[in-house]
C-alpha cells in the first residue's frame, strides 16, 4: 500500500502523503532507558523525520496551551475510566497544580529540554505538551522554512486565508478562494467535547490564572523564537 502511494505521489505533483500524528511533535518516550546517563535525548523527532524525508513540509497548529490542557482532560478522562473520581473543574485544578509543581521541580535539577521530553510525566494531565517552544525549537533547527506554525485562533478566525497559507506551504495548487470560503461557511462543525464540557463545567478562573502563570514565560519564548506576538496566546 505504502509503495503504491509513493509511486502515485511521484507521478502526480498534486498528491501529498500526510501524517497527522500530533505525538510526532513531542513524543520521545523511553529515551532515558535507551540512553542512560544522558541529560537530554540525543536526537529529536524532527531529526528522525528529516533522516527519512529531508524535504518534508512540517505544519504545527497550536492552541492556547491552557485550553488545550482542559480539552485533553475532558476528552481522555472518561469518568471512572482511568480514575475513581469523576471529572470536575475541582479535580482538574488539583491535577493542574500538582503537575505544574512537578514540572517546576524537574527544572531545579535538569534542563528544559530534559523536562519536556521526560517519560516521568503523569498521563492524567500532560502539562509539558503545552510548553511548545521546546518542541518547535527542535523542528525549527532541523527544518527551517519547511516548518509552518499557525495558531488555532487564526485558523478559526481566518480559515480561508490560513488554509491558503497551508496549501502554499505544502506546495499544492492554490484553490479557488471563493469556492473554499463557500465550502467552509456551509459546512457543519462538531466538537466532540461540547456535550462533555456542558456536563463537567467550565474551568475555574483560579485554575486559568495558575496555568497562565505557568505557561506565560514559555509562550513569550515561543513568540520571540518565531518573531510574532500571536504566539503569546492572549
Amino acid at each position: 500500500w505504502y509503495q503504491r502511494r509513493v509511486r502515485e505521489v511521484k507521478e502526480n505533483k498534486e498528491v501529498r502523503i500526510v501524517d497527522g500524528t500530533p505525538a510526532l511533535l513531542w513524543d520521545l518516550g523511553g529515551w532515558e532507558i535507551r540512553y542512560p546517563g544522558l541529560e537530554e535525548p540525543p536526537y529529536s523527532n524532527a531529526e528522525l523525520i528529516h533522516a527519512v524525508t529531508p524535504d518534508a513540509k512540517i505544519l504545527a497548529i497550536l492552541r492556547n496551551p491552557i485550553d488545550r490542557l482542559y480539552s485533553e482532560y475532558l476528552y481522555f478522562w472518561k469518568g471512572v475510566k482511568m480514575r475513581k473520581e469523576a471529572r470536575s473543574p475541582q479535580t482538574f485544578h488539583a491535577d493542574a497544580a500538582r503537575e505544574s509543581r512537578k514540572f517546576n521541580r524537574c527544572l531545579e535539577n535538569n534542563s528544559l529540554r530534559h523536562c519536556c521530553y521526560s517519560s516521568d510525566h503523569s498521563l492524567r494531565l500532560r502539562v509539558a505538551l503545552g510548553v511548545y517552544v521546546c518542541y518547535i525549537r527542535d523542528f525549527l533547527e532541523v527544518f527551517g522554512d519547511n516548518l509552518l506554525v499557525v495558531t488555532m485562533n487564526e485558523y478559526h478566525s481566518y480559515p480561508v486565508e490560513t488554509l491558503n497559507r497551508i496549501f502554499n506551504h505544502i506546495g499544492v495548487s492554490k484553490p479557488n478562494l471563493e469556492e473554499l470560503r463557500n465550502f467552509i461557511e456551509n459546512s457543519e462543525t462538531y466538537n466532540v467535547n461540547s456535550e462533555v464540557k456542558e456536563g463537567v463545567g467550565e474551568m475555574l478562573e483560579e485554575t486559568r490564572e495558575l496555568l497562565k502563570k505557568f505557561y506565560d514565560p514559555y509562550n513569550s519564548d515561543l513568540a520571540t523564537l518565531l518573531g510574532d506576538s500571536k504566539y503569546l496566546f492572549v
